[in-house]
């Protein structure tokens, strides 16, 4: 007989809705309240974590946050299980987390670079915690542009928050068209060819085909594949 194989331990923790805004047709963004356990083992931009309600099966979420927040944002699809109990539960309601996890992004590779992020759908998360420490630093990086895909204009987070970004280019693209909308339509690939530099450093969040696709696109335009990274 082999040797038994053990599935992972991990450590839960007692967290609170602090806080949840529906953007649109089942895309929410909220805030969980973390204990210091938690907050403390978030080391990179673009981890993630567990949640689940207690004793039940856990899902995983990206933070939106920077390291060195209390309270972590997220930005979440309405579904089952975990997705619908953070869209639906009182504010206050209490949910069991992990500490984060996953290698996040190296952000100390993009120093002295100009920094392209480019993400789909929910994905924006991790993009959002990463622009929180570039914040921060922002005299340590070149030109920064984050490009999202989104599937409609109405289905757009944080907006306020992005365009007031200062010294940040924030481009977006829909799937779907509404009246009004006077941006780009099709995928977010299409905006590449158009921001890249020879100094660029890029760091992609979203589905595989997408991911695929950019980094075929910089290293055509002369970016190396070790200029490209991925949080997982």
């Amino acid at each position: 007989m082999g040797p038994l194989c053990h599935a992972p331990m991990h450590s839960w923790h007692s967290a609170s809705l602090a806080d949840r805004r529906l953007v649109d047709d089942g895309l929410y963004q909220l805030s969980l309240s973390v204990p210091p356990a938690v907050a403390s083992g978030f080391a990179r931009p673009g981890q993630f974590h567990r949640v689940r309600l207690a004793g039940g099966a856990d899902s995983m979420f990206a933070i939106a946050s920077p390291p060195g927040a209390t309270t972590f944002d997220y930005l979440i699809r309405r579904g089952a299980g975990v997705t619908e109990a953070l869209a639906t539960r009182p504010l206050g309601a209490t949910f069991e987390v992990t500490p984060p996890e996953g290698p996040g992004f190296p952000l100390d590779a993009a120093r002295g670079h100009d920094l392209l992020l480019v993400c789909t759908g929910t994905a924006l998360a991790p993009v959002r915690s990463v622009l929180g420490l570039v914040l921060q630093q922002r005299g340590d990086f070149g030109r920064v542009t984050v490009l999202q895909g989104q599937r409609s204009p109405r289905q757009l987070p944080w907006v306020e928050e992005l365009s007031a970004l200062p010294s940040v280019d924030v481009h977006s693209v829909v799937f779907e068209a509404a009246p009004g909308w006077a941006g780009p339509v099709g995928v977010v690939q299409a905006l590449v060819p158009s921001v890249v530099t020879q100094q660029t450093v890029a760091f992609l969040v979203g589905q595989r085909e997408m991911t695929d696709d950019v980094t075929a696109l910089l290293t055509s335009a002369g970016v190396p594949a070790s200029k490209v990274f991925l949080n997982v």
